[in-house]
């Protein structure tokens, strides 16, 4: 019941146990914070009944209130490091800033994500890969990202700009979009087309700024919230893994298929062979439980007649060998 932990589960889910091979049919509704069972016991079907005592968040969104719940996610995620990439424009003072990246490294580091100084984002400005990443280029991004070790990078554009005078005020206005990819994989977790501000104030650049931090503060107020709901899912439900095996061959590459298609790693739900370039091999992996997990299996048995060894993990992406 470990995995449980953490997870949204409805009345629907069925959660399942890694270390088991029977489904554990789950009857609360919300994201549990703790528990304990109360009573477990296997019914001639071969069913486990278990009863918990378990404090439960009834609703998605309160987790974003809830701070020991928020905890507990960040952590069955293994605590995934955070930077911030914006381009920001602004149209009153005709000056780059970065307000909205200020604005959203705030609020995360508020909500407990671990997050990764600005100062060594901007000590790579210049370096190949950052012009592109501020562009909005995902492959770039998530290379600058792995220089320093960040696990999830927010890449967006931002615009101050003015609305216009009345009386003696001015109506700042701001507008900012972000996506959050995983630098591991390259996957989008979350996407915000678009996240509006407006504020007035006799200042002009007073206006743009609190334009601004209140667009990006409804910006990282929804991508924390796509964020909660992808991985409270996930956790209940399964996760993706990605398997890169080198120093295969075509007989190889369809060989270490079938085993995954076999399940014989406990927790396996599918598999798929994704391709086979140069002696790289790489697959798709439905697992429930995490990525540790499953190299850890992978690690402990291997098909007849095919011998290979897991060499390296990183977030959701594990690395392998064929060897003699």
């Amino acid at each position: 019941m470990e995995v449980g932990l953490g997870a949204y589960i409805s009345s629907e889910t069925v959660v399942t146990a890694t270390t088991l091979t029977d489904n554990i049919y789950s009857k609360a509704q919300g994201f549990v914070k703790t528990f304990k069972v109360v009573n477990e016991s296997q019914g001639p079907d071969g069913n486990w009944e278990v009863t918990i005592s378990a404090e439960v968040t009834a609703i998605l969104d309160e987790v974003m209130q809830d701070e020991a719940a928020l905890q507990t996610l960040l952590n069955s995620m293994n605590r995934p490091r955070v930077i911030f990439l914006v381009r920001e424009e602004n149209l009153i003072d005709n000056t780059p800033t970065d307000f909205a990246e200020t604005k959203l490294l705030s609020q995360f580091y508020d909500k407990g994500f671990d997050v990764i100084d600005r100062q060594l984002v901007q000590a790579l400005k210049g370096k190949p890969d950052y012009e592109d990443a501020l562009a909005g280029n995902v492959s770039a991004a998530a290379k600058v990202a792995g220089q320093l070790g960040a696990d999830i990078i927010v890449i967006g554009t931002a615009k101050i700009s003015s609305g216009g005078k009345f009386y003696n005020m001015t109506s700042g206005q701001a507008d900012i979009n972000g996506k959050i990819v995983r630098v591991d994989t390259g996957d989008i977790l979350a996407v915000v087309p678009n996240a509006h501000g407006k504020k007035p104030h006799i200042s002009p650049s007073t206006a743009g700024v609190n334009a601004m931090n209140e667009a990006a503060g409804k910006l990282g107020t929804e991508i924390i919230r796509q964020l909660i709901e992808k991985w409270s899912t996930q956790q209940s439900n399964f996760i993706k893994a990605f398997i890169v095996l080198k120093n295969a061959d075509f007989m190889s590459y369809t060989m270490f298929e079938s085993f995954l298609k076999a399940q014989t790693v406990s927790g396996v739900r599918n598999a798929y062979a994704k391709s086979l370039n140069d002696g790289v091999a790489e697959y798709e992996v439905e697992f429930e439980g995490k990525s540790m997990d499953l190299a850890m299996g992978l690690s402990k048995t291997s098909p007849d007649g095919l011998n290979f060894k897991v060499t390296g993990i990183t977030g959701n992406r594990i690395t392998a060998e064929v060897v003699p």
